[in-house]
């Protein structure tokens, strides 16, 4: 069936756009592209095929750059940047280790959903499920455990106990992309005013809040938990993650 001139119009600009879109090397992208060969080459490579080899299919830093500190939450990754061979393979990995009492905060994965798994200690960890009004999903992970969030949704993990605990992380993309809130919020420069009506406090509190963010976090025993796993905090702590956990809500809707 033949289109009506409008309609055809419409669809040809759209398929140009869509065209120019995927051909932009700085272009953001909502998931990896589709290739048509089975890897792609980067174009420093180009030149001399002979550095195609299994060097090239191997990543040895993922676990030798991070030995981990045991006062703080770190985590390499290995993405497209860090290893070219993923490029078009839409999988990537990251390893995680939480120093006691560290936390993983709140965050976004635009490009990929994630699979962690546990393989030392135990995490808590949560999810804000944007399907059903913001609901946080939480569970306590003991080593071998797997825990899955999906695409875009908002999520932590936390050290609760007094050792270390280590995670690996699988995505569904070479490039996932991470949007911490806390840092997007308080650390970007939006003016203090927007963050003050958007989250119907003052001054002071804003202030509070991103001196508290820069201060470096110190560990020490989890703090106690009420009948729902929620853990309690005081101060500017309590308010940062109130003011985040809505802010998550409406990113995701």
């Amino acid at each position: 069936m033949a289109l009506a001139p409008g309609l055809r119009h419409l669809f040809l600009c759209a398929a140009a756009v869509l065209l120019v879109v995927h051909q932009l090397p700085g272009c953001a992208r909502a998931s990896d592209p589709d290739i048509l060969t089975d890897y792609v080459v980067p174009r420093d490579l180009l030149a001399d095929p002979s550095q195609i080899n299994g060097t090239f299919f191997t990543y040895t830093r993922l676990v030798s750059s991070n030995a981990g500190d045991p006062a703080k939450f770190t985590v390499t990754k290995a993405t497209a940047a860090e290893f070219p061979a993923l490029l078009g393979q839409s999988v990537s990995s990251a390893a995680l280790v939480f120093g006691a009492g560290t936390v993983n905060p709140p965050h976004i994965h635009p490009r990929a959903s994630e699979l962690l798994v546990v393989v030392e200690g135990a995490l808590f960890v949560g999810l804000v499920d944007a399907a059903r009004n913001g609901t946080l999903h939480t569970a306590t992970l003991q080593a071998g455990d797997m825990f899955v969030f999906p695409r875009g949704m908002v999520h932590f993990q936390s050290n609760d106990g007094t050792g270390v605990a280590r995670a690996f992380s699988a995505f569904g993309s070479a490039s996932p992309g991470t949007i911490s809130l806390p840092t997007e919020l308080f650390e970007t420069g939006i003016d203090d005013t927007v963050l003050e009506k958007s989250f119907h406090t003052d001054q002071a509190t804003v202030d509070a809040l991103k001196n508290d963010l820069q201060q470096p976090p110190v560990p020490g025993p989890a703090p106690p938990q009420d009948s729902a796993g929620v853990a309690l905090l005081g101060g500017a702590r309590l308010a940062a993650a109130m003011l985040c956990v809505g802010t998550a809500f409406s990113l995701v809707l």
